[in-house]
């Protein structure tokens, strides 16, 4: 396409491009003319949030989302809070048509609930979730008297091609059969894919506001684990035990590097409370369907974890 054909798009400025979310909103948004931001030698501007305020001087974006961040303890204050700090002092000069920013729901900071939704006070209990917040607060106060239609969207964990962080570990987990369940455990979670995100920052980007984004299909651990193997293409046999055998074995079992993942305390905590998070106010507002993940995880086709035919 040339330049002429460039300059007739919209032009969208998307940071974390390279990321699992970022491939799959760049997707969404084929008709724009999408600039890409990132640390890697493949982006359009090459920057490191974390430590860098980039230049935008000659450019200007009709639209912004914000997709680039980490789950680790350790960084999330800087990459995220930090990242979105001198992303959003870059814009100030000129600001964006539309900013969407990607944060979680871990804002609430909930380890149980069903159905919490946007109405819910916000008090994270972690550093990334605080960092999330942090960014959110920045983001409001920066377009709050302007013309920039702000939208940020709170996705639960999410699923697709290049997983990473504790989706990665059990899938690993299953496929080795080191998975532990816990036996009469029906604790539900919230999913989505990657690829119902993006469709989530196509349908609000320009209407403003706080959305959950999860695709309404709570599903138990158990669940999720089948649905992990039979994406494999065959079944994996699955420790089971009962929480009181499974609580008793955690300590010694953490002495050993192959067995310490499989009988952590902490995962076996979160994975026996139900935490599920509402997605009525996006599907109210656009009238979007989302996918159960948990049935696209077991599909097997070469467009794992989705791709619409």
């Amino acid at each position: 396409m040339n330049d002429k054909e460039n300059r007739k798009r919209p032009s969208m400025l998307l940071t974390g491009a390279s990321g699992m979310l970022g491939r799959y909103v760049a997707g969404a948004f084929s008709d724009f003319c999408i600039v890409s931001l990132g640390r890697g030698e493949g982006n359009d501007i090459r920057c490191d949030l974390s430590r860098e305020t980039p230049d935008f001087s000659g450019r200007s974006f009709d639209l912004v989302v914000h997709c680039a961040g980490t789950r680790d303890e350790a960084m999330a204050r800087e990459v995220n809070a930090g990242g979105t700090r001198r992303l959003l002092d870059a814009l100030a000069q000129n600001p964006p048509e539309a900013f969407v920013l990607i944060s979680s729901t871990d804002v609430y900071g909930k380890e149980t609930g069903e159905d919490v939704d946007e109405s819910s006070p916000v008090w994270p209990s972690t550093q990334f979730g605080s960092s999330r917040l942090d960014a959110e607060r920045m983001a409001e106060k920066e377009f709050g008297n302007t013309g920039t239609v702000l939208t940020i969207l709170r996705p639960v964990a999410m699923f697709g091609s290049g997983l990473s962080g504790w989706a990665q570990e059990m899938f690993s987990d299953v496929l080795s059969g080191r998975y532990l369940h816990i036996r009469g455990n029906d604790a539900k979670m919230s999913l989505v894919t990657a690829y119902d995100v993006a469709r989530a920052v196509r349908a609000v980007y320009a209407k403003g506001g706080v959305y959950n984004v999860s695709d309404g299909h709570p599903h138990t651990w158990l669940e999720l684990a089948e649905a992990m193997s039979a994406n494999a293409g065959r079944q994996h046999r699955m420790m089971t035990l009962p929480e009181k055998w499974a609580s008793f074995l955690s300590r010694p079992m953490s002495l050993f590097p192959g067995l310490r993942r499989m009988f952590d305390a902490g995962a076996m905590r979160r994975r026996s409370q139900t935490l599920t998070f509402s997605p009525e106010r996006i599907k109210g507002d656009t009238g979007i369907c989302f996918h159960d993940t948990v049935e696209v995880i077991a599909r097997r086709d070469s467009g794992y974890p989705y791709e619409e035919k």
